[in-house]
């Protein structure tokens, strides 16, 4: 037992969250790749070092885990702040325990998870059950609409032929016409039911497919910006799904930005990231940037939800649409407002077929 305690690398490798173990000086004797890439180290830098050393600024947290040598307690505290080696602060919730051997501590072993992440989790998962919700009231709601639309449209039609003075065909077209648009409207809400069709898909290729149909449809010059990261491997999807989710994200960044504005297309790979409670090892993250005044600031929490919508000419499905084709392959949407920029950020699983 006591050289397994000593040599514990083989049990927290796996593990999804972040495992530090302290010895009894607090110096660092192992850390998991989760750990690694939440505090940006490496363990052959900084192996055998004390906490204060390979994070600077951590003399309360360092402090604490002393204490804990003392009275052998667990603790769990949930606001503990770091200052990593790349000036980036992180708050992390901390659960700690000490391994006793004896009547002594030995080593400490500390779990920690990011709050930001955690708090993304959160938000994803209560984010989706509202959807989900909303989206199933408006399928009931599409049903019973669509059904009687079909005999409107079709009396009008009737009426239409029966009609002697012409000119009254003016009222019938427009019952027709609205009796379409609303079945359109409809249709619209009920677009994911379709299942994916999966094979496998280039990301780049279906981005470079929407930006020239946003250039196509666009009345003025686009200034797009690509930052495409070449190493983003191929990823199981269906296209045709996935390009009316670009397809309906663009065109929402075409609808905030004037006529001189910018939008960014950036694609990164992400590791180890957890998306709705599903932890993968990797993830597509595309990102679409645009200048635009932002999210008015009422609809921010609701922007993903049906009929959810800043113009007044807009049907709020765009959006809601994207984040449910997203949840049938197990993605996500979110987004955030920075240096006058609004950014929608997809995130995309990356495993295999069978995975």
């Amino acid at each position: 037992m006591r050289d397994l305690i000593k040599s514990p690398d083989f049990l927290i490798q796996n593990i999804n969250t972040s495992v530090l173990v302290f010895d009894k000086d607090i110096k660092l004797q192992s850390i998991n790749v989760a750990g690694e890439i939440l505090l940006s180290v490496s363990i052959k830098k900084v192996f055998d070092q004390t906490l204060e050393e390979f994070l600077p600024g951590s003399t309360k947290f360092a402090d604490d885990l002393k204490r804990t040598l003392i009275d052998m307690h667990p603790y769990t505290d949930w606001g503990v702040e770091l200052n990593l080696n790349n000036q980036k602060i992180i708050t992390v919730g901390c659960m700690v325990t000490p391994v006793i051997e004896g009547d002594s501590c030995q080593q400490i072993i500390v779990e920690m998870i990011d709050a930001a992440s955690f708090t993304r989790v959160m938000r994803e998962e209560n984010t989706t059950a509202v959807h989900d919700a909303a989206r199933k009231s408006l399928k009931g709601i599409a049903h019973e609409i669509k059904n009687p639309l079909g005999g409107l449209r079709g009396a009008a039609q009737l009426l239409e032929r029966e009609l002697k003075d012409k000119s009254l065909t003016e009222y019938t077209q427009i019952i027709i016409n609205e009796a379409d648009r609303l079945r359109n409207l409809v249709d619209r809400m009920l677009v994911h039911e379709t299942r994916p069709s999966i094979s496998k898909v280039n990301l780049h290729e279906i981005l470079e497919y929407v930006i020239d149909l946003a250039k196509a449809e666009s009345t003025s010059e686009l200034t797009i910006t690509r930052d495409y990261d070449p190493s983003l491997p191929e990823l199981y999807g269906d296209k045709d799904q996935l390009i009316q989710v670009f397809i309906n994200i663009m065109q929402n960044a075409l609808q905030a930005i004037a006529a001189n504005g910018q939008i960014w297309i950036r694609t990164r790979i992400k590791r180890r990231y957890t998306i709705r409670k599903h932890f993968h090892k990797l993830v597509a993250q595309i990102e679409f940037s645009d200048d635009g005044p932002g999210i008015p600031e009422d609809i921010e929490k609701e922007i993903f939800y049906p009929l959810i919508t800043g113009r007044a000419e807009g049907t709020g499905l765009g959006l809601s649409i994207a984040q449910s084709l997203l949840q049938l392959h197990g993605g996500a949407i979110n987004f955030s407002r920075e240096n006058d920029k609004t950014t929608f950020k997809v995130l995309l699983p990356l495993s295999n077929k069978d995975e």
